[in-house]
C-alpha cells in the first residue's frame, strides 16, 4: 500500500509565503496604477485651472507660462490707455516674450508692473518689461529664490520700484489701482482691485495648508477681501480667473 506524502510544516510555509507575497504584488500594482490614474487627473485638471494665452475681453489678455510641457502659472496684462500695466511677470522669460509677441504687445509698452508676490514663477521674466515702474508690498523679494521655480539666482532688474501701503491707490491713465495687503500665502503678498471691478489675488486663492508664511492670516484675507462690494471677476495666478466671486465665497466659507 502507497503511503501518502505529507508536505511538512516548512513547505507549508513556503507556499502561504508566496501565495501572500502574490497577493501584495496584485495590491501594489493595483495601488501604483490608482496613483498614475489620480496624478493624470490631476495634472489635467491643474492644467484646465490655467486660462490659455489669449484676450479674455476687450484690453485684458492672460499670458500663461508653462513647464516641461506642464501649465505652471497665469499673469495677466491690461490696457491704461495707449500703453499697458501687468499684474505679476510671469516665470520663463522666453516663453514670455513669445506670447508677447503673439499677442501684438511690446514689451515697451508695458509701464507698469504690479506685483502680488514676489516668488519666482511670478517675477521671473519681470526684466523683460524695462521701461516700466515696479509697485509691491516691499522691495525685497525675499521669496525670488526659494521656490521650485527659481531654476536661477533671481536678478532684480534696476527699474524703479516703489512699495505700496495697504489701502493706497494708484492712478495710470484711465485705470484705478487699489492695494490690498493680503499676507498668509507669503508675507509680502498683495492684491489689486482695478476700476472697482477687477481683483487680481496672486497666491491668495491657493490651499492655505500650502501657505509659506500664516496659513490662518491667508484663510483671513481670503474671506474678508472677496466680501468687497463691486468685484465682477478675480484673477488668479494658478486657478486662471472666476467670474462668479459668489462660488469662491462658498468655498471658502
Amino acid at each position: 500500500m502507497p503511503i501518502e506524502a505529507k508536505p511538512t510544516k516548512q513547505l507549508k510555509l513556503l507556499y502561504q509565503s508566496k501565495k501572500k507575497l502574490a497577493i501584495w504584488k496584485k495590491i501594489l500594482i493595483i495601488f501604483s496604477a490608482l496613483i498614475l490614474v489620480l496624478v493624470s487627473l490631476a495634472i489635467f485638471a491643474y492644467s484646465r485651472y490655467l486660462h490659455p494665452t489669449g484676450e479674455i475681453m476687450p484690453g485684458l489678455y492672460a499670458v500663461r507660462n508653462d513647464r516641461n510641457g506642464m501649465p505652471i502659472v497665469n499673469f495677466f496684462i491690461m490696457q491704461a490707455g495707449e500703453k499697458y500695466i501687468a499684474f505679476d511677470a510671469g516665470s520663463d522669460s522666453e516663453q514670455t516674450q513669445n506670447t508677447l509677441q503673439h499677442l501684438g504687445i511690446s514689451p515697451s509698452d508695458v509701464i507698469a508692473v504690479f506685483i502680488t508676490h514676489s516668488d519666482c514663477d511670478h517675477v521671473g521674466a519681470l526684466h523683460l518689461f524695462y521701461n516700466s515702474s515696479v509697485f509691491s508690498y516691499d522691495t525685497e523679494f525675499r521669496y525670488a529664490n526659494t521656490t521650485a521655480f527659481a531654476t536661477s539666482v533671481f536678478e532684480r532688474p534696476n527699474f524703479p520700484h516703489y512699495t505700496l501701503a495697504d489701502g493706497e491707490t494708484i492712478e495710470i491713465y484711465d485705470r484705478s489701482i487699489l492695494a490690498i495687503h493680503t499676507p498668509g500665502h507669503t508675507s509680502d503678498s498683495v492684491s489689486f482691485l482695478v476700476d472697482g471691478r477687477y481683483l487680481f489675488v496672486g497666491d491668495l486663492l491657493v490651499n492655505p495648508r500650502l501657505a509659506r508664511y500664516d496659513e490662518e492670516l491667508q484663510i483671513f484675507h481670503i474671506q474678508n477681501t472677496l466680501q468687497m462690494e463691486g468685484i465682477e471677476c478675480v484673477f488668479t495666478g494658478h486657478f486662471g480667473l472666476f467670474r462668479s466671486v459668489r462660488l469662491i465665497r462658498w468655498w471658502f466659507s
